[in-house]
């Protein structure tokens, strides 16, 4: 598939999507969103700044996370946590600081790093009430990594 500007059809239902993300911020209503088709994923972007990518479901980029400073579905981790989590890892429990109390289990979650800056997107392995008051295990799974090309399989 050839890169392309999203119609005004394709881009009502992009905008719908990102809205139920609470990502979607007034500087994309003007701009050319381009949709490319690599690798089997649609890749998003906007002046060649990759902003989501959907293989199978829609999900921002960590460059998106950034520009619109999303506050919900937030979970906060210290920096020994950090590189792992670059590295694709899963994230546990133990390097958590802050976790939102709206994440629902398989929900989609922002990772911020300590110094506020968003790191990756990923899927919660479990609620609030859960996550909350376990001492060990898996908080979330990495979906899109900052750093990595979220188009590459």
């Amino acid at each position: 598939m050839a890169r392309h500007v999203l119609s005004k059809k394709d881009m009502k239902a992009f905008s719908r999507k990102m809205e139920d993300f609470g990502l979607w911020a007034g500087f994309l209503e003007s701009a050319q969103i381009e949709v490319e088709e690599k690798k089997g994923r649609k890749c998003f972007s906007v002046n060649g700044v990759i902003i989501a990518v959907e293989d199978g479901m829609l999900l921002p980029s960590v460059e998106l996370l950034n520009a619109v400073k999303p506050s919900r579905n937030i979970i906060s981790v210290d920096r020994g946590a950090v590189p792992h989590i670059l590295n694709g890892s899963k994230l546990f429990i133990k390097g958590v600081t802050h976790l939102d109390q709206n994440i629902t289990r398989d929900s989609i979650v922002y990772i911020k790093g300590p110094d506020e800056k968003f790191i990756a997107v990923a899927k919660s392995e479990e609620s609030y009430d859960i996550l909350s008051n376990m001492k060990e295990g898996v908080a979330a799974t990495m979906l899109v990594i900052g750093g990595k090309d979220p188009c590459q399989a």
